[in-house]
């Protein structure tokens, strides 16, 4: 009986995953009372190519959608944009939503959706550690961002979702290099 009443215990605590916010939920408070537009961007091969080498994977989705704040009269805000992304932890998914400003730069992440066992969460300070960053060498475990022991797996699957995503974001938004007179001299 108490082997029984244990697994029962055990199994609430480790329990099924959660959604956090759906992704309706998470525009709001992404873009407060502005409605959202949706931009999908299919990628050619060029691009998945180009994705997955910024990004530092094997390979890519053919197509992310972006999110941007349209004002009432349907422009679209400049400054900040939503990506969403979902992938899987160990065996069930994980759905994040990425707010990047126009530098580039991860505003805030939040975790719209975690479906494994509460258990391998990370806390949100863990999360928060991806704020302010940009895509380069350091956005990688081990290197900027630190690991979440007990958590492995959804470190690797949170930092290389970020990395996709900011990928993406540099792809659907190239920089384009100003030329001045100094830098033809």
């Amino acid at each position: 009986m108490k082997s029984l009443l244990l697994a029962i215990v055990c199994l609430a605590l480790t329990g099924p995953g959660k959604t956090f916010h759906t992704r309706e939920e998470a525009l709001v408070l992404a873009f407060a009372k502005a409605d959202a537009q949706r931009t999908p961007h299919y990628w050619t091969k060029e691009q998945r190519s180009q994705l997955a080498e910024l990004a530092k994977v094997k390979k890519v989705g053919g197509m992310h959608a972006e999110y941007q704040a349209k004002s009432k009269d349907g422009k679209v805000i400049a400054g900040r944009s939503v990506w969403f992304d979902t992938r899987i932890v160990r065996s069930k998914p994980q759905t994040i939503m990425l707010v990047i400003d126009a530098k580039q730069s991860i505003e805030e992440i939040v975790v719209c959706s975690f479906d494994e066992p509460l258990d391998y969460k990370p806390v949100d300070r863990w999360y928060a550690q991806f704020e302010g960053r940009q895509l380069d060498d350091d956005l990688q475990l081990k290197k900027g961002i630190h690991g979440v022991s007990g958590a492995t797996l959804t470190s690797r699957a949170t930092t290389a979702a970020v990395r996709e995503i900011l990928a993406a974001y540099a792809v659907a938004h190239p920089v384009i290099k100003k030329i001045d007179k100094e830098d033809k001299k």
